[in-house]
């Protein structure tokens, strides 16, 4: 997995999907999680970033998607569990195969628990979203192609 430590800091290479379906956004977060993200995972060395999308939704979830357009670049400076990132992040459009309903579901990253939900993009607004811009982009119609930038911001508080 593309994560390398720099000093006391780690850069991350992350890959993400948005995938909206009956108006509503697929998120994901640890259960100890004071935010929820869009599920996606990191690269690994010498991998397309849309196959890392498909590796890591069929990894945690078991779910086959189809990956679409890609919409956003982000870089991200963050502080999570103590430890500071510079991310560098690419989000997909992605369409999940198969898909039966739309119930909370939980998921894994390796031996650790992740817990999905489908959440009203209209109500995106009133939930603790990150990478902060996501809210806000996905009200817009159509999806714009954006690259976004963010300084430090605190996950743990």
């Amino acid at each position: 997995m593309i994560s390398l430590p720099v000093g006391d800091a780690l850069f991350n290479y992350r890959v993400a999907g948005v995938a909206v379906l009956n108006g509503k956004l697929l998120l994901h977060k640890t259960p100890s999680d004071k935010f929820w993200s869009l599920p996606g995972g990191r690269a690994e060395i010498f991998e397309f970033s849309n196959d890392t999308l498909a590796r890591e939704m069929q990894e945690e979830t078991g779910l086959k998607v189809a990956v679409g357009e890609l919409i956003w670049i982000s870089e991200n400076f963050f502080v999570y569990n103590g430890t500071r990132y510079h991310e560098l992040g690419f989000y997909y459009l992605m369409e999940i195969q198969g898909l039966t309903d739309q119930s909370d579901f939980v998921g894994a990253e390796g031996q650790d628990e992740l817990l999905f939900k489908w959440i009203d993009v209209e109500e995106l607004k009133f939930n603790r979203i990150y990478p902060e811009f996501v809210a806000e982009e996905l009200s817009k119609s159509p999806l714009e192609h954006r690259h976004f930038t963010s300084g430090f911001i605190d996950l743990d508080k």
